[in-house]
């Protein structure tokens, strides 16, 4: 490729009479194979983790992904990552640092498909000193360098932002690396732009339907982009019942309360990351309806096809006004008195605090409580223990 291009960088002053920079067949050859295997991962039903091999070892990434982000809020709702350390995802999705992540603002303000950077090939600067004190904090202790990424797309009012961070170690992306970047954009555009309807396809959804419908209790299905892909008449009729909850016209689960829903979110938008990655843990979510407490178990699907990943629901109404029959309890559980008053208090969503208050109990006694029921019934999380009890007894 001989032919220079004379461009201007959105947001930039430098000099527009300075061209990008060709690209040597070595070069060419590199990105063509970072074309095929970003699209080989349609055809093989892999995703996007074998071009992100490809690109984090090509442009020398830190770590990155491919994110659905909300406007307003600005929220992660879904995503595809790599090179992130275990438990990130879960913790940025529950966390605010997506509404004052200055790159996921700034990607999302770009025109599509248009690659940018922080830095723009100054290695006299650092991107510490452009970010703000959340997100300087978490790059300075990865040793972040620079940032590039570019709005993919905008899909039912979801902004999906494609990012790559860079370890200070390789300096800032060059205007050369940019330039393969802005070649690969479309490219990256139409991959998202299959996945997505891969994701949203109907095609399975009759079946689904039926088979849901077979079961009696109110169950759910998200698919990988956090829309609800079926709900039974059960779900449906327990939704309208409590009044709280709400399929909204976007598909998705919603409450009237603003708090409420965002906590629904992000327990999906968790479930779904763990998807990804093969993880199965089980979260439950404790929800006050008047006198009643429903619970909804949330439990990663992880399928053949990766389009097929997502998030069972599984919903159960409790009458907080009863008593629990502890003596069953104890059968079920081959726990104590003590440590089925427990298990009861976990059943209605409370922690270890409230157990210990509840019960004039210490905090420690509350715990240890918790960790016998864990080591009798054999879970190693509380979570799996918690979702375990309320199955068991909804």
């Amino acid at each position: 490729m001989d032919t220079q291009h004379v461009t201007t960088m959105p947001g930039t002053d430098r000099d527009t009479s300075l061209p990008f920079p060709s690209l040597d067949g070595q070069t060419l050859q590199a990105y063509n194979q970072l074309v095929a295997t970003l699209y080989s991962g349609l055809h093989d039903n892999t995703g996007f983790q074998s071009f992100f091999n490809a690109f984090q070892q090509h442009f020398k990434a830190l770590q990155g992904g491919i994110l659905g982000v909300t406007s307003n809020p600005q929220r992660m709702v879904y995503g595809w990552t790599f090179g992130y350390p275990e438990g990130f995802e879960e913790w940025y999705i529950n966390s605010d640092l997506p509404e004052k992540d200055e790159a996921l603002t700034r990607y999302i303000q770009l025109p599509p498909r248009q690659f940018d950077s922080f830095l723009r090939g100054d290695d006299s600067r650092t991107i510490l000193e452009i970010l703000g004190p959340e997100s300087r904090a978490w790059a300075e202790a990865v040793g972040m360098g620079d940032s590039a990424g570019m709005l993919v797309t905008r899909e039912n009012d979801t902004n999906v932002v494609f990012m790559a961070n860079r370890h200070q170690d390789f300096g800032p992306y060059t205007d050369g690396e940019l330039l393969q970047m802005n070649l690969l954009a479309p490219h990256i555009e139409n991959a998202v732009a299959l996945h997505l309807k891969l994701y949203q396809s109907n095609s399975d959804n009759e079946n689904l339907a039926m088979a849901l419908n077979h079961v009696n209790k109110p169950l759910m299905v998200f698919n990988a982009l956090g829309s609800i892909a079926q709900a039974n008449d059960a779900a449906r009729n327990l939704l309208t019942h409590t009044g709280n909850l709400f399929i909204g016209d976007d598909q998705r689960l919603h409450s009237s309360d603003k708090r409420l829903s965002r906590k629904l979110h992000d327990a999906i938008s968790t479930s779904i990351v763990h998807s990804h990655k093969g993880h199965l843990d089980t979260r439950t979510l404790f929800i006050r309806n008047g006198p009643e407490r429903l619970a909804i178990c949330l439990t990663p699907l992880v399928a053949e096809s990766v389009e097929n990943n997502g998030v069972l629901a599984e919903l159960f109404s409790f009458d907080t006004e009863l008593v629990p029959d502890l003596q069953r309890m104890q059968t079920l559980f081959q726990c104590t008195p003590a440590e089925a008053a427990v298990a009861a208090a976990l059943i209605q969503g409370q922690g270890a605090g409230a157990i210990a208050e509840e019960k004039q109990i210490s905090v420690h006694t509350a715990r240890q409580h918790i960790k016998n029921l864990l080591a009798k019934n054999g879970y190693r999380k509380q979570t799996e223990l918690v979702a375990m009890l309320v199955r068991a007894l909804g």
